[in-house]
């Protein structure tokens, strides 16, 4: 397996559990929170399928185009992680 595959698997395997934690945002928004945990997730989604996109395309690149783009793939995703966390921390001070 070549270096861009693994970099392409391990990538697939965290945006697996990020849309896990996503909805398990979902499940621990109170009623008070829904209206901005909605609002939220549709952020944490676009952010998702944008990062989705990039590594789509690292799928089919070449190893060497796909190592140079690894870079733009982990700028995207520690984006992404922010966002969750930021998320997470503002819907359980609406929830309290």
């Amino acid at each position: 397996m070549s270096k861009n595959s693994e970099y392409v698997s391990s990538m697939q395997a965290r945006m697996k559990k990020f849309d896990q934690e996503v909805t398990a945002l979902g499940v621990e928004a109170t009623d008070k929170a829904r209206a901005a945990y909605e609002e939220r997730i549709k952020e944490l989604r676009a952010s998702r399928d944008s990062a989705h996109a990039t590594l789509a395309q690292l799928q089919v690149a070449s190893e060497s185009a796909g190592t140079k783009m690894h870079a733009g793939m982990t700028a995207a995703w520690d984006t992404m992680q922010a966002a969750l966390r930021k998320a997470s921390a503002d819907l359980k001070k609406k929830s309290s």
